[in-house]
């Protein structure tokens, strides 16, 4: 998009206020189109061939739920005291930058400018996006700043700012205990070591963002669903699960995965539902996590894991190839 908005813009000239465009010359516009197709060519040199490239249009399509539950794909919120304030920070400066300075604005740019808004404003994911095609924009503004002066320099003056700066990042930066009891505030430590010396055997029914720390930490626990986020929605799991945090027949998706140990947040409902079921009951409970047992024998299976005939991909183990198992498989597995 970025390379099309460019090379789009020199098919036209003339100017329009502060908007200009010059269109390319034959030559320019062939070394573009030559670049352009290179470029794609190259997109399909990749271990996954034409899959890794149609993968964001399956993404932006097909897997409707990722995009409208998970965090990365939620609008800006400008509530938000850090990240929400920092963009409106942003939209200010490149509104005044607009008014306040001479600055014309080249066709290509503006639609650059427009692009970054719009996707970064819709999806905090692409903020990113946004920095790297806004802060040469801003940059331009600040043309009026002097030049510098190599004559009224004071290297010393500078570099003893700098070992400042890296006194003051060194002092504050965070030790490795701090580190650990900010994970434990979050994470379920404390009940994964509860799990290993108790053991939890058959299907257990873990929160989202715990997935992945579970399996990092304890791959024994096979993850009801993780941050591989497009695989579960593929299977329909997803959907389940989002149903079972919205307590929507929460008690039958437990029974239709035969799911006999519930690793969840202390306060979130689901939790509160299964402290007040008979058919469960609370076997670890600290501040941040809870596990649940069942009670009584698993209900009879209403579903089971698909089977897939699609040859394995292929992963390089210690120079030697060895199939691996697909997404889809291993969240089956699961």
């Amino acid at each position: 998009m970025v390379f099309g908005i460019l090379v789009a813009s020199g098919f036209v000239e003339g100017s329009w206020g502060r908007v200009y465009a010059t269109r390319w010359s034959p030559k320019e516009l062939r070394r573009l189109l030559a670049t352009a197709a290179a470029s794609i060519g190259a997109l399909f040199v990749n271990p996954f061939g034409y899959h890794l490239v149609y993968y964001p249009f399956d993404l932006a399509f097909r897997q409707k739920l990722t995009v409208n539950n998970i965090e990365e794909w939620a609008s800006v919120d400008f509530h938000e005291p850090v990240r929400g304030k920092i963009v409106l920070i942003m939209l200010g400066a490149l509104i005044l930058g607009a008014l306040l300075t001479r600055h014309r604005w080249e066709l290509g740019q503006l639609g650059l400018a427009l692009l970054a808004v719009y996707s970064s404003l819709t999806y905090v994911r692409f903020l990113f996006l946004a920095g790297i095609l806004l802060i040469p924009l801003f940059a331009k503004f600040l043309d009026f700043m002097p030049p510098y002066k190599p004559e009224i320099d004071k290297p010393i003056l500078n570099a003893g700012i700098m070992a400042a700066m890296v006194v003051i990042i060194i002092a504050h930066f965070p030790t490795e205990p701090m580190l650990d009891d900010g994970v434990d505030q979050s994470y379920p430590t404390a009940a994964l070591v509860y799990a290993r010396a108790h053991g939890m055997p058959g299907r257990t029914l873990n929160h989202y963002m715990w997935g992945g720390y579970v399996v990092w930490k304890d791959p024994e626990i096979k993850t009801f669903v993780d941050s591989r986020s497009d695989i579960y929605e593929y299977e329909g799991v997803l959907g389940d699960y989002l149903d079972m945090l919205r307590l929507k027949n929460s008690l039958k998706v437990l029974d239709k995965y035969q799911i006999s140990w519930v690793l969840f947040p202390t306060h979130e409902p689901l939790s509160y539902l299964l402290a007040h079921n008979p058919g469960w009951k609370s076997v670890y409970n600290d501040n941040v996590a809870e596990i649940f047992e069942r009670v009584g024998p698993l209900p009879p299976a209403t579903w089971s894991p698909p089977v897939f005939s699609a040859a394995p991909e292929s992963k390089v183990v210690g120079g030697a190839v060895r199939p691996r198992a697909s997404g889809r498989e291993e969240a089956a597995r699961n």
